[in-house]
């Protein structure tokens, strides 16, 4: 009989049964298709050296005004900047301790000698506000009881035990126990961390937990649901600004060359006026005003001020005192009014506190008299804005200057405002695409878009009827936005369009849902693909990202695999994709192999591909298979271990197996009669640039056919693979 091309739809599709699939893929792991024919996905090469600290949850990439490449990196625990191989950490200060505060670290240090946690240290500083696994650095404490100095002055993550006390480890062993550390501690606490899975119930794992006593167990009975952290990002210029979700903070990280600076609250910054307390999510729109998704509303609210004793000035600088304590802080807002001179009028944000009852501001031209009249004064508080989760603010955009993204006050003067989302109870995420910016609440789609009139922008119902997985899901290419619903995938392409995809089966009845905000959307497009990162479900749910699902938006293609990633951005800026996993950033479709981080060997990746069942005569006839003939491109493939310089030779595994009837194990038998496992084919296996034919001998009504790889530096593309294969009787 001539010989048969194995010819297979591209794509993958899991919707249909295995028989009913017949012309097709029907599984895989690790591979793509280029024009119609499956190859094994580009491999990946750590990108850094330094470890991160917690899960990746965001990695923003952009470029300063030298051209040179800078990323942000958020974690379930800190804050990074990647620069080259090294993550630099700019978490921020949640606030600092000292000698001299209230409450106060004087000699905060007991020490113990029970065996075994000699370097433990207990740690007590009144309502601390410390969570389990936050960081805090302490410095100018001295030796303590035997453990030095060196020892004590460094960052450590803490083990809360109540609201007052908490315990580091420590490299030292102590000599003895008892309290010390001196007078001159300072103790910096970063931001609280956040969880790295959304969880529910009762215990430690739920959530903010504490124990009585030091070294003490016992159960935390409070019910906690603790939501995971998200960290959203953008720059402006060279800096970066990001935010914590569930009502958290907008953060300002200033570049400087050392990347010594931590980030700050946008609101600490000078000029900074009623900025959200409590956020979900920020962007820069595309007319360059700073959105708060789901925010604090504005409030402005005037409390009269002691009276003020005098008013004098230095230059531009205006100094007030007042005849009893004005509780006042740096960068707080005042109205000033009734002065004489006038000059001294006005609302200003005070820059310096020199005393309880003094404070400065700056004026808008320098005067040399001091107050004839000295006035009154209203102190303006703008943080007591309830949040609301329907609410989208925007920050100035200034006709000459530019953006203020400091300046969030709705003035005459300024395009700073707010508006109001209408369907759904809460705002899920937003992006850009085209100009515009898409907003998803949890049962609608919306486009925010600038009109440039004193309304600033307009609000327009795209869909009541969309929902979307996550806050990252979704992928923006071509000016077309793709994004994973709850039970669909859809695009936005100036309307909204469901995708169908052959795997919605497969994909959404084997999801964990209650991890929904770990899925990440990303693109690829040297390969025209997007793809989705997402955990899987099944009777033991993984509570870490493990699979993924690619659609090919040029062959209107699916395909899915195994793979942990929790965070993808393309090529473009960066000259490979990069991702993250395990405490390291990737370079991908860099190589064929699985990179290991600090210069290990790499590992073989397991990519392969499985066709559906084939028949002939729709299985009246067995089918006797006697010889295969591969077409396989080793192009790309290594032939020496990159970093032992050891031979590789680059191979594949081919196998037919055959069944007669579709729900039955498939089996393969060789030229001697023995049968064999689905996996092996002949006595070696093994499939390489060299090889012409295969003699096998596999009979059943249906056979089906599988390439798969696990060997280092094999990179494959799969092309007209023919068969000798013929009608064998109507018996088995």
């Amino acid at each position: 009989m001539p010989l048969s091309k194995l010819k297979f739809r591209p794509g993958i599709n899991r919707d249909r049964t295995n028989l009913a699939q017949m012309g097709g893929w029907y599984d895989g792991n690790l591979i793509r298709f280029r024009d119609g024919y499956p190859e094994k996905l580009g491999g990946w090469q750590a990108a850094t050296i330094t470890r991160y600290t917690g899960e990746a949850i965001k990695l923003y990439v952009y470029s300063l005004d030298t051209g040179a490449e800078i990323a942000g990196l958020g974690t379930t625990k800190k804050i990074y900047i990647r620069a080259g191989t090294t993550l630099y950490d700019i978490t921020p200060i949640r606030i600092t301790y000292t000698g001299s505060t209230s409450p106060t670290t004087n000699n905060c240090f007991t020490t113990n000698t029970t065996t075994g946690t000699k370097g433990k240290v207990l740690v007590t500083i009144a309502s601390h506000g410390a969570e389990t696994g936050d960081s805090v650095t302490f410095s100018g404490a001295a030796a303590t009881r035997g453990i030095t100095a060196a020892q004590l002055n460094l960052e450590f993550e803490v083990t809360v035990l109540d609201g007052n006390t908490f315990t580091i480890e420590t490299a030292g062993t102590a000599t003895s126990a008892g309290t010390g550390g001196g007078t001159s501690i300072v103790a910096a606490f970063q931001i609280n961390i956040g969880t790295e899975v959304t969880v529910g119930g009762y215990g430690w794992s739920s959530g903010t937990w504490g124990r009585s006593t030091w070294d003490s167990s016992g159960p935390d009975v409070e019910p906690v649901i603790g939501s995971l952290r998200l960290i959203f990002m953008d720059n402006f210029n060279n800096d970066l600004i990001f935010n914590l979700n569930q009502g958290g903070h907008i953060y300002y990280w200033t570049y400087n060359a050392a990347f010594s600076n931590r980030a700050v609250l946008l609101s600490s910054l000078p000029g900074s006026i009623a900025v959200p307390a409590a956020t979900e999510k920020t962007l820069f729109a595309p007319s360059g005003h700073l959105l708060a998704l789901g925010a604090s509303a504005y409030s402005e609210v005037s409390t009269a001020g002691p009276t003020i004793s005098g008013i004098t000035s230095s230059g531009t600088t205006a100094t007030v005192t007042t005849a009893t304590a004005h509780g006042l802080a740096i960068n707080d807002y005042v109205f000033l009014f009734g002065q004489i001179t006038t000059a001294y009028s006005g609302t200003y944000q005070i820059i310096t506190v020199p005393s309880t009852t003094t404070f400065t501001y700056t004026l808008l031209a320098s005067t040399t008299s001091p107050a004839a009249t000295a006035g009154s004064y209203q102190s303006i508080s703008y943080s007591g804005g309830a949040f609301d989760p329907m609410l989208i603010r925007f920050a100035d955009v200034n006709a000459d200057i530019g953006p203020k993204p400091e300046v969030w006050n709705p003035q005459l003067a300024n395009s700073a405002g707010f508006l109001f989302v209408k369907e759904g109870s809460k705002i899920i995420t937003g992006a850009n695409v085209r100009q515009e910016t898409l907003i998803w609440t949890d049962t609608s789609l919306s486009t925010l878009q600038f009109l440039g009139t004193a309304e600033v922008f307009g609000l327009q119902l795209l869909s009541s009827d969309t929902n979307i997985m996550g806050a990252n899901a979704y992928a923006n290419v071509n000016n077309n936005m793709y994004w994973m619903g709850t039970d669909s995938f859809f695009v936005y392409d100036g309307r909204v369009n469901v995708l169908k995809c052959p795997l919605l089966r497969y994909i959404f009845e084997d999801i964990n849902r209650e991890q929904a905000q770990l899925v990440y959307g990303g693109t690829n497009k040297e390969f025209n693909e997007v793809i989705w990162f997402y955990c899987s479900g099944g009777a033991v749910p993984s509570l870490t990202i493990d699979r993924y699902v690619v659609y090919n938006y040029r062959d209107d293609i699916w395909y899915y695999g195994q793979l942990n990633r929790t965070t993808w951005i393309d090529a473009g800026i960066s000259q490979f994709p990069l991702a993250t996993s395990g405490g390291y950033i990737y370079t991908h479709e860099n190589g064929p192999n699985d990179g290991q981080p600090l210069g290990a060997s790499p590992l073989a990746m397991s990519s392969f591909i499985d066709s559906a069942f084939m028949d002939i005569a729709d299985g009246e006839f067995f089918m006797l298979t006697k010889r295969v003939i591969p077409d396989v491109d080793f192009t790309a493939s290594q032939t020496s271990n990159p970093v032992t310089g050891a031979a590789l030779v680059p191979a594949v595994d081919m196998a037919v197996a055959v069944t007669k009837f579709p729900g039955a194990a498939t089996s393969t038998t060789d030229v001697a009669g023995t049968t064999l496992s689905r996996n092996v084919v002949t006595a070696t296996s093994t499939i390489d640039q060299y090889t012409d034919q295969v003699f096998i001998r596999a009979r059943g009504r249906q056979m089906s056919f599988k390439i798969s790889s696990n060997t280092l530096g094999t990179q494959w593309q799969l092309g007209d693979t023919r068969v000798d294969a013929k009608p064998d009787g109507m018996r088995g």
